[in-house]
């Protein structure tokens, strides 16, 4: 049976596109690079010596007594603080590790955004509407770079805050192991601290939790588990310890024996987290931010070329779930077959598998549920998988890009929308960009292989991602810089909004 659809690509959205300075037409996968950049962009070479002082700070992370100063150009580079290597005393029967314990960090007043510790040695890209961020280890002195920026960062958990009285930061890091077709990526968006926030894992029993705790006071946090048949009661997952300026690795594997679909919900009654879930296997590694419950999701950037697809959802409610999913695609909005009627059990979690429906189409999702949930959107191609996670929509969306990609836009409204957005990289060029999105459809574009900042502007709300699948495949959500937005985020405290 074929899936049913609302619309079809009878009426195209009108396209145009365009490239900086010299007005060629840009309709081609490769956009060419104008020769000047947008706005105050710093030269090639100023870049590379402020790449390398992030990888430096991740030398400095290794060796307990060592720190690097640098020096160069327009940046005036502070060595990032040595962080120190503890191992934890673990929760009762849980064997849970301690990592990145440095000197005590205070998350100052202003959008703060921590990058979770990585798998392997990660690259991190940070950007914003201004010129300028903070940037520091956990615990470390803050550096102050301009951006957009990409350089090596090692696995060490990293934060990004603005410059006072300037614009909100965003930052990615990204992992690549191997080349060729048995490659794999992971791409993860650094995120604002809060008090909890809901994860869900394809297979528990090759993944695991990395809580890190940015703030200057120790904190304790919960873990809820969720399965196919309901709540886990999982010895060990209450009051469990994170010191001030540390991460700790918790074990699913050991609470969720299995390899079916699992929610972990993490809260702390006493400070601000990030709850990062990590899982790593025969479809390469993959590392997912939290988000929160809510009745009405959006899930941006669902890559082209899937050969798999399947919606993980999570009810945390204690009564049943109806859920409804929407796919916005090129061509219109149609429901995929299987997701007009998802029932989901209370403190449960399931797998519906979407493949046939999106047939590897480039979609955005619209989730509707009568009781809050979770959702998250996981992608197979090749011999890697890729997360796509909910997003606010807004009118006003940006993301710092390791390597590129392709950005994904989705008008969930019922009008017409025009976008325009810029791409500035790091070796100064910038590509820009205009498009007529119709309503419920998904339109993308090449953004080349250069690590860059994006930045999109809207007429209504839109959601929008980047998807990367040069080397294995990986996706992130854009975030809010303005504009009414038209999904639950994460409620933080006011410090860090």
């Amino acid at each position: 049976m074929e899936p049913r659809r609302a619309r079809r690509a009878d009426d195209d959205p009108q396209n145009s596109q365009e490239v900086d300075q010299d007005g060629t037409d840009a309709r081609r996968a490769v956009p060419r690079h104008g020769g000047g950049a947008e706005g105050a962009a710093p030269a090639a070479d100023h870049q590379d010596r402020a790449a390398q002082t992030l990888g430096d700070s991740s030398a400095g992370h290794r060796q307990h007594s060592r720190r690097t100063a640098v020096r160069g150009g327009i940046i005036c580079a502070v060595g990032f603080a040595a962080l120190a290597l503890v191992v934890g005393t673990g929760v009762s029967l849980i064997p849970a590790q301690q990592l990145d314990r440095g000197r005590a960090t205070t998350v100052m007043p202003g959008p703060t955004l921590v990058c979770p510790p990585s798998q392997q040695t990660a690259q991190m890209a940070v950007g914003s509407t201004s010129a300028q961020l903070h940037v520091s280890d956990l615990g470390g002195a803050p550096q102050q770079v301009r951006v957009p920026m990409s350089g090596a960062i090692g696995t060490g958990a990293r934060l990004v805050r603005l410059v006072s009285g300037q614009g909100r930061p965003t930052a990615t890091t990204m992992s690549l192991v191997g080349s060729g077709a048995g490659a794999t990526s992971a791409w993860t968006s650094c995120v604002t601290a809060s008090t909890g926030g809901t994860v869900i894992v394809a297979d528990p029993s090759i993944s695991d939790l990395m809580v890190t705790n940015p703030e200057s006071e120790d904190t304790t946090v919960d873990v809820s588990l969720s399965g196919a048949k309901g709540a886990i009661d999982a010895t060990g997952s209450r009051g469990i310890s994170i010191a001030a300026g540390a991460s700790k690795v918790l074990p699913l594997s050991v609470w969720a024996p299995g390899n079916s679909p699992v929610s972990a919900t993490v809260t702390s009654d006493t400070g601000r987290i990030v709850a990062v879930a990590r899982s790593r296997g025969t479809v390469g590694a993959e590392t997912v931010a939290m988000s929160s419950p809510a009745q009405n999701l959006s899930i941006p950037a669902v890559p082209a070329g899937a050969t798999a697809s399947e919606l993980l959802v999570s009810n945390p409610g204690s009564g049943r779930a109806t859920v409804k999913v929407s796919a916005l695609a090129a061509g219109g909005s149609f429901t995929p077959e299987g997701a007009d009627d998802i029932e989901v059990e209370p403190n449960s979690t399931i797998a519906v598998d979407l493949s046939k429906a999106l047939a590897g189409e480039a979609v955005g999702l619209s989730v509707s549920a009568s009781t809050p949930v979770s959702a998250q959107l996981m992608a197979t191609r090749g011999k890697d998988v890729a997360m796509a996670t909910p997003a606010a929509a807004a009118t006003s969306l940006q993301t710092a890009a390791p390597r590129g990609g392709t950005v994904s836009l989705s008008n969930p409204t019922d009008q017409v929308t025009r976008i325009s957005g810029s791409y500035r990289t790091v070796k100064g060029q910038t590509v820009r960009f205009s498009a007529s999105l119709a309503a419920g459809t998904t339109w993308t574009r090449g953004l080349g292989t250069d690590a860059g900042h994006l930045l999109v502007n809207a007429d209504h709300a839109v959601i929008g991602g980047v998807w990367y699948s040069a080397t294995g495949l990986s996706s992130v959500p854009l975030s809010v810089v303005s504009g009414n937005t038209r999904a639950t985020r994460i409620s933080v405290d006011a410090q860090l909004s």
